[in-house]
C-alpha cells in the first residue's frame, strides 16, 4: 500500500472553527469589549490581517516563531487603539495554549483516516506548524491512532514547500517521492511543493477552486470522503 502524507491545519484538523472557538474565549475573558473593541467581529477582523501578516514574515524567514505569537496580538491592539502593556503577549500566551486543544476536524476525517488505515496506507503528517501545538492538535482531536508519525517543520528544519522538506521527511520515514501520495489544502506548500520533488498530490479544496496560472494537482477533492475513491 502506498504512503500518504496529510497536512494537517484546514486539510484534518477545522483550524477556522477551532480558531475562532479560542479567540472568542480571549475576546470575553480578557474584557476587549470594555477595553474599546466594541465588536468579536471587528476583534477578529483585525486579527487576521495581522496574523497573516506575521505568518508572511516567519514563513519568509523575517520573523521568529518567539516574536510571531506576541507580534500578531500587539499589533491588533495596536490597530484597535488598545494600549495596554502586556496584554498582547498574555492573549498570544493564551491562545497557543487553549487553540491546540480544540477538537474540531473537518468533516469526514475520522472516517476517512480509519478507512485509510485499515487499507494498509502510512499515514504521516507533514506540517508547518509548530512542533508541540501540532503534536497537541493530533493527540487531541482523535486522529492519533490512525497517524503513524507526526513531522513537522520544526523537526525537519524546512518549511514546505521547500524541497528539503520533502526530502527530509522521505529521510526520516524511507518513504520516496514514486510511493508517496501529498494530501493537503495549500496549493503552494503541498501541492507546488510536492510536485517539484516528483510527488502525486491530491488537493483538497472545499470551495472548488484552484489556481488557474499553475498546473493542477494530480486530483483535486472537494471532501475527504472522496478520498476513498482516489487511493
Amino acid at each position: 500500500m502506498e504512503n500518504l502524507f496529510f497536512d494537517l491545519d484546514r486539510t484534518l484538523w477545522d483550524f477556522e472553527r477551532n480558531s475562532a472557538q479560542t479567540l472568542q474565549e480571549i475576546y470575553s475573558e480578557f474584557g476587549l469589549k470594555e477595553l474599546g473593541c466594541e465588536t468579536f467581529g471587528r476583534f477578529v477582523e483585525v486579527y487576521k490581517v495581522e496574523n497573516q501578516k506575521c505568518w508572511d514574515a516567519y514563513l519568509a524567514g523575517r520573523m521568529s516563531q518567539a516574536e510571531l505569537r506576541p507580534a500578531r496580538y500587539a499589533n491588533t491592539l495596536q490597530k484597535l487603539g488598545i494600549d495596554k502593556p502586556g496584554l498582547g503577549r498574555d492573549l498570544g500566551e493564551q491562545y497557543v495554549a487553549r487553540s491546540p486543544r480544540q477538537r474540531n476536524l473537518i468533516p469526514g476525517a475520522l472516517e476517512v483516516l480509519g478507512e485509510l488505515k485499515g487499507r494498509g496506507h502510512r499515514i504521516i503528517i507533514l506540517t508547518n506548524g509548530f512542533d508541540e501545538v501540532q503534536r497537541i492538535k493530533v493527540d487531541n482531536s482523535g486522529i492519533a491512532p490512525f497517524v503513524d508519525r507526526v513531522l513537522t517543520s520544526d523537526e525537519l528544519g524546512y518549511k514546505k514547500p521547500d524541497p528539503r522538506c520533502f526530502e527530509a521527511a522521505f529521510e526520516k520515514t524511507g518513504c520516496t517521492a514514486g510511493n508517496t501520495w501529498m494530501i493537503g489544502d495549500d496549493f503552494h506548500a503541498d501541492i507546488r511543493g510536492a510536485a517539484a520533488v516528483g510527488m502525486r498530490q491530491i488537493f483538497f479544496s472545499p470551495d472548488g477552486l484552484a489556481p488557474s496560472d499553475h498546473p493542477p494537482a494530480t486530483v483535486q477533492i472537494a471532501a475527504l470522503s472522496e478520498l476513498i475513491d482516489c487511493l
